[in-house]
């Protein structure tokens, strides 16, 4: 009988925590956003990997991303990881899609667009690399960030 009440009790307690959650986060892939919804400054943080010299770096890093709209279709990105890694990407931006991928022979970069209430955040990973004997892919630098858009006053 004692076992059986141990055993009521570790259920009744396991069933009682699970219905305890967390708050969600309500981040929605930023569907059908307008190019203006990019437009801006981000900061938040990211996780920063170096192989300079043999000597490989792993830090977490403040981080901004800024992305200017140039025209009515062309972005400049900025990915800054505060002291360690600056670059630039451009593009020319025609739909409404909620991500950016732009591969390239020496860096790439790829980016999500999430959306809660007025707020925009931005999830991606921006890299630098190259190829020794034109083979063998070699990761330079490369931060993987979350950043939230700097609302205007």
């Amino acid at each position: 009988m004692d076992k059986l009440k141990i055993i009521l009790f570790l259920l009744a307690g396991v069933l009682l925590f699970s219905q305890c959650k967390k708050d969600e986060d309500n981040w929605v892939h930023c569907i059908d956003c307008e190019l203006s919804s990019w437009v801006g400054n981000f900061e938040g943080w990211g996780d920063y990997y170096s192989d300079d010299d043999s000597t490989i770096t792993i830090i977490d890093v403040p981080t901004t991303v800024s992305i200017e709209n140039t025209d009515e279709t062309n972005l400049i990105i900025t990915v800054s990881a505060t002291d360690n890694f600056s670059t630039n990407f451009f593009l020319n931006k025609t739909n409404n899609d909620y991500y950016i991928e732009i591969p390239g022979s020496g860096k790439s970069l790829s980016l999500t667009l999430s959306k809660k209430g007025n707020d925009y955040k931005i999830g991606g990973t921006a890299k630098q690399y190259h190829y020794i004997n034109d083979t063998i892919l070699y990761l330079d630098h490369s931060i993987s960030f979350e950043v939230i858009k700097i609302q205007d006053n």
